[in-house]
This record gives C-alpha cells, sequence and structure tokens, in this order.
C-alpha cells in the first residue's frame, strides 16, 4: 500500500487538515508526492516570477490559512502521481479524479488546477493548467 515519505509528511505539516484528510484517504489507493504545500514569501515570488504560479505573494492559497491567516496551516497544496511523469496528463488527470470524489464524499469542496472554473470542462477551457494544484473552495 503507498504511503507518504518524509518529505511529503513535512510539507503537509502546514496544510489544512481538511486537505490533508483528503489526501490520506487517496494515499491508500494511489501513489502520490507533496511537491509543495505552505510557501514563503522568496519561494512564492520566485514561482511567480518563473510563470509557474498566477498570483504573487501573499496572494496564493499556499501563503496563508483560513481567514487570511498568515501563519495558518495553508489552504492548497501541489501533488504529482507517482513516479513523477510532468507529461503524463491522464495520470494527473486520474488523481485528480481521485481527490475530487474523496472531497465530495467528505464534504469538502475543492477547486483543482485543471478545472479552475470548476465547469467539468477539464482542461479544455483554461488558459493556465496547473494539474497538480488543488485548494480549499471556500
Amino acid at each position: 500500500m503507498p504511503a507518504f515519505g518524509k518529505r511529503s509528511l513535512e510539507r503537509l505539516s502546514q496544510v489544512d487538515p481538511a486537505l490533508v484528510s483528503i489526501l490520506d484517504s487517496v494515499i491508500e489507493h494511489y501513489d502520490f508526492t507533496i511537491i509543495s504545500g505552505k510557501r514563503d514569501k522568496a519561494e512564492q515570488d520566485e514561482l511567480f516570477a518563473r510563470g509557474l504560479s498566477k498570483t504573487p505573494w501573499p496572494k496564493s492559497k499556499h501563503n496563508f490559512g483560513r481567514g487570511g491567516v498568515m501563519n495558518a496551516p495553508c489552504l492548497a497544496v501541489d501533488i504529482a502521481p507517482y513516479p513523477i511523469d510532468w507529461n503524463d496528463t491522464y495520470a494527473f488527470c486520474y488523481l485528480a479524479g481521485m481527490i475530487k470524489q474523496a472531497a465530495h464524499e467528505m464534504g469538502v469542496r475543492v477547486r483543482w488546477g485543471g478545472d479552475w472554473d470548476s465547469d467539468n470542462e477539464i482542461i479544455k477551457d483554461q488558459t493556465f493548467q496547473d494539474l497538480g494544484h488543488f485548494e480549499l473552495a471556500l
């Protein structure tokens, strides 16, 4: 059975418990890794400058928690199917389906970076694809 490694667990330690519960549920059935949880200013600024994030510090849900509190667990996480193949969109979409199903079963609303507007037109109508990104839709 897949399980999170030490690095993934460290990254999850500063993620909102609702997201962690969803991820804990899915890792029992499908192997994936945690790429990013909470981001500090330097990391967020770098990703924004490289075009890998569309939101500058401190506006990303990777930067703050519920109520906009900066030192609270963050509201977003980036994950990737393991082993990582950034070009395998099928694996990312499959994992997204598992995450969305688990969230639905737990009554937690999440937004996926492969369907930002949540219209189920997966990937097709997105101007920015972030297939590993999930955030709480509060």
